[in-house]
């Protein structure tokens, strides 16, 4: 008697390798099929046609799948639009459980095996795609924030290239146009952010309230808000710190105790962008600096204290 029943599926940018496993009522998995597919419309439709050969009609199927860059997206909102049920897995999480089943080998052929029988074993919860709106906006935060990398980048090439003994005219004047340009382009997508903002007369609401916390600026609410669906998918502050990776990890065994941290194995951008919205907000929002004063105080780093201001900004704004 089949259990469960499960897809997994390991993507990479021009072709997709498939798995398909069950598991039975003395919890043994047997594969049903493996397959790989051209990542692209034909693969999508061909894999729908393959799946419903092989799988066991009276179960629900279910495909399983890791974040990988953007390879993964279209295909995981095709099998949303034809109504399936999704998982996707962070890599770090999917990488710690191929390890635990002590493989010599590595493929993307064994990696689809795996997902397969992660989405069997473990209790996954059901992905969501973005809105769009929130497409859109994560789209344009993110833009931005390569544009802000590549923007100090210049500068600091920029600057080289004027304490140099011998001054190349030309070559500073095209670094002094390369930063103009990415200046402009940087207000332009600003100024794309608002507009979209303004599109929707409730997400707008929300964002004023946002933005209303001392330290929080239109930029900041945008990046979090979008990298999170608008919070559709976080049902409480610890997931929400954990999902960011500043939930705080710790190592002890025995007598031995490790040194505390922040995990780091979340949402990046959300992160990146809490950095300096957190140091104004020691200055300028009261409770915030208190709390960072008592925490400062108690720690030999200063950063320490940070990381905990960022915390509750996030979970203010998730508040909000």
């Amino acid at each position: 008697m089949v259990l469960k029943q499960n897809v997994g599926i390991d993507v990479s940018m021009d072709s997709f390798d498939v798995n398909i496993t069950v598991l039975d009522d003395a919890f043994d998995k047997h594969c049903k099929g493996t397959r790989k597919f051209t990542n692209d419309l034909k693969g999508f439709t061909q894999l729908l046609v393959w799946t419903e050969r092989h799988r066991n009609h009276d179960v629900e199927l279910s495909f399983t799948m890791e974040f990988t860059g953007v390879y993964y997206e279209q295909l995981a909102y095709y099998l949303k639009q034809d109504n399936q049920t999704v998982y996707m897995v962070i890599p770090s999480k999917a990488k710690k459980y191929i390890e635990s089943l002590s493989r010599a080998s590595k493929t993307d052929r064994l990696d689809a095996q795996s997902l397969a029988w992660m989405g069997l074993e473990r209790k996954l919860k059901a992905w969501n795609p973005l809105s769009l709106i929130f497409i859109n906006l994560r789209t344009l935060t993110r833009e931005r924030e390569e544009l802000i990398t590549e923007k100090t980048v210049v500068k600091n090439r920029l600057h080289a290239a004027t304490k140099k003994a011998v001054g190349q005219v030309r070559t500073i004047q095209r670094y002094k146009a390369r930063l103009q340009m990415i200046l402009d382009q940087i207000e332009e997508i600003e100024a794309e952010i608002k507009e979209l903002i303004k599109e929707d007369d409730v997400i707008y609401a929300k964002f004023k309230n946002v933005t209303s916390i001392p330290g929080v600026a239109l930029i900041t609410a945008a990046t979090i808000i979008a990298e999170t669906n608008g919070f559709s998918s976080i049902f409480s502050i610890k997931q929400l710190t954990s999902y960011a990776g500043l939930d705080v990890k710790i190592k002890e065994s025995g007598k031995y105790i490790g040194k505390s941290k922040i995990s780091k194995q979340g949402n990046s951008h959300i992160r990146r962008v809490l950095h300096f919205p957190a140091q104004t907000a020691i200055v300028y929002n009261k409770p915030l600096s208190i709390f960072y004063e008592r925490v400062n105080a108690k720690k030999t780093k200063p950063m320490i204290a940070g990381v905990g201001v960022q915390r509750k900004l996030l979970a203010l704004i998730y508040t909000l």
